[in-house]
Parts: C-alpha cells; structure tokens; sequence
C-alpha cells in the first residue's frame, strides 16, 4: 500500500492507496502512529483511495482515535466512500471522530 502525506491548515493529511485489510494495515498503522509519536494535534486519513476496509483497518481507527485523546488530538476521516460510510454510522465511529465530505470542510 503507498501511502503519502501532506499538510493542510493545521492538519496533516495521510492518503492511503488500496485496501485497508489485515495484509496492508500495518504500512498505515506504522503512519498513523509515527505522527501520534510527534503529537500531532490533527491527523486526518483520506479514504478517496481506497475501496475496501475490514475489521483490522476499524481496530486502528480506534486504536489511533484513543491514543490521540490521551493528549488531546483529533483523528478524523475525510471522502468515504457510501459504502463504508454506513459501516462507520452503524458502528457509531461518527459520535468518536470527525468525517468529512471533503477538504473544504476542514478548519
């Protein structure tokens, strides 16, 4: 999985390329987790990319979401796809973390 990142306002921006699964979850959970590391007030994970995301790439969502309030940063979501979406909602990680449609929502 390629996985590239960017800064946007106060945020930084990962953007993962594929499916997030038990194979790939691990190039996005040594990311997501080397930016917690540095304290990084606002990650957002760009999902534009990506198709498919199975219970592993869920568990580091929240694992991430928890590890960043331990210090008070934000995880957020941005461009799901309505698929995973609904998974998301039925799984309440809407009252846990923001999800943005695009980036022109972010503050």
């Amino acid at each position: 999985m390629e996985i590239y990142s960017r800064e946007y306002k106060s945020h930084i921006i990962l953007v993962p390329n594929g499916d997030i699964d038990y194979f790939s979850v691990g190039e996005l959970k040594n990311a997501v987790f080397k930016l917690i590391q540095g304290k990084i007030r606002s990650i957002i994970i760009d999902l534009k990319k990506v198709e498919y995301i199975d219970s592993s790439g869920f568990g580091l969502i929240v694992a991430a979401c928890r590890a960043m309030n331990d210090y008070n940063g934000k995880l957020g979501l941005m461009n799901v796809r309505d698929d995973i979406m609904a998974l998301l909602k039925l799984a309440t990680f809407n009252t846990i973390m923001d999800i943005y449609k695009s980036e022109r929502e972010l503050k």
